[in-house]
């Protein structure tokens, strides 16, 4: 597992956090925003422990996974036209109610 790629990957989502402009889409940047910064605790975490990284290797990919699907789909949805816009919500509903908690549980796990 590389680390690197899941940093160098994960810089479009915190542009994007960075950039994003207050408004309609509040709720979901801020969960970017979580997701990101726990995603990165976890790899400095992994990164100090080799054989724990190798433990883990599944979860950290399942969770980087679920990061770049969650910002895809808040892209589409910044871009997409009113008629679709309860579409993407949906989606990043159930993203955000599936995927981002395992980034949550995960950095339970590395941390106890």
């Amino acid at each position: 597992m590389d680390f690197n790629e899941f940093v160098k990957q994960n810089q479009a989502v915190i542009r994007f956090v960075e950039e994003a402009i207050p408004g309609s889409i509040d709720k979901y940047v801020g969960t970017l925003d979580y997701a990101s910064a726990r995603f990165n605790t976890i790899l400095i975490k992994l990164s100090q422990e080799p054989l724990m990284a190798d433990q883990y290797n599944n979860d950290v990919q399942e969770c980087f996974n679920a990061i770049q699907s969650f910002y895809n789909n808040t892209r589409k949805y910044v871009q997409a036209p009113y008629i679709l816009k309860p579409v993407y919500s949906f989606l990043l509903f159930v993203i955000g109610t599936t995927g981002i908690p395992k980034i949550k549980f995960l950095l339970e796990k590395i941390n106890n």
